[in-house]
């Protein structure tokens, strides 16, 4: 306690007061006579200062909020939409109660066991969705491998894939706001579920991190890993026009070469993939014979 209180400046009832309110945020915190006290494990609950410090990012993260629970992050980011300053504002949320995915469905996760964020980009023109996804897949996929060493593949549209099954998904969406184009992009990362915490028809072709790493993984660094990559996809994006974007997707896309049933406008198209265009979506050449692009907006992939 002594150097503690030298390093500090605080009288020991001070200090006891504030370590105590850093376990209430989730730190533990180990007290032992011999020692004093000692940081241990993970951080439990997310916070924006814990997520802004040293972030030292360009555009995304500059101004993060986190919500014990909401709605849904994306409804919270398109609030903030509306009001000057807040282009790449990012909203975190340790439970969402509807929260959503692509196509109208449901995602759905236990409170505090995954990363749940929405990214508001403001200026962001609204034909560049499908761009934006690839982007997002690729710094998910980058972020989980940095925390976890364990190798991420992408399906497209936007489905992050670990050992053949669904660890993290992408929504985006794009409205203009203020006679202003701007997208908000969805990302669900599952963190620490068990198999229990899956729905019973989820638990064959879902997967979280601990699963994968048999522990726990660390949000905050993971959280922060996540806006790091996201920032750096659109600085290189801003340079390059896609095409660095456009080649290292494709090297982890599980599609190309594959056959491929789709459906768009209530009907099926079944065909081999042969690319992917960062602006017009999933090339497919159909078994009718033709050669069609396909917009993952409007396009669902048949299981």
């Amino acid at each position: 306690m002594d150097a503690l209180q030298a390093a500090v400046h605080l009288p020991p009832p001070t200090i006891l007061q504030r370590i105590d309110q850093l376990r209430q945020m989730g730190h533990h915190i180990e007290t032992t006579p011999a020692y004093g006290f000692r940081l241990s494990g993970y951080i439990e609950k997310l916070t924006a200062e814990l997520i802004e410090h040293g972030l030292g990012t360009c555009r995304i993260g500059r101004k993060v909020l986190v919500y014990e629970t909401t709605d849904s992050t994306n409804d919270v980011a398109w609030h903030y939409a509306r009001e000057a300053g807040f282009d790449g504002l990012t909203v975190f949320a340790e439970h969402q109660r509807v929260g959503r995915g692509r196509l109208r469905r449901h995602w759905s996760a236990p409170a505090r066991s995954s990363i749940l964020c929405s990214i508001l980009l403001r200026g962001f023109p609204s034909h560049a969705g499908q761009k934006l996804t690839l982007l997002s897949g690729l710094a998910v996929a980058e972020a989980v491998e940095d925390v976890s060493s364990v190798s991420m593949r992408i399906k497209w549209p936007n489905d992050i894939i670990a050992s053949g099954r669904k660890l993290a998904g992408i929504m985006v969406e794009s409205r203009k706001v203020n006679d202003a184009s701007a997208c908000v992009v969805g990302i669900g990362i599952n963190c620490l579920q068990t198999t229990d915490d899956f729905e019973p028809e989820l638990r064959a072709t879902a997967v979280s991190i601990r699963q994968l790493i048999d522990k726990d993984v660390d949000r905050l660094r993971l959280a922060q890993q996540l806006l790091i990559r996201m920032d750096q996809w659109l600085v290189s994006l801003d340079s390059d026009q896609g095409s660095g974007l456009h080649d290292k997707w494709l090297a982890r896309c599980d599609n190309i070469g594959r056959r491929l049933a789709l459906v768009q406008d209530g009907c099926e198209y079944v065909g081999r993939v042969i690319d992917v265009s960062p602006d017009q979506g999933l090339l497919l050449q159909l078994d009718s014979g033709p050669v069609r692009f396909f917009d993952p907006a409007t396009t669902s992939v048949q299981s």
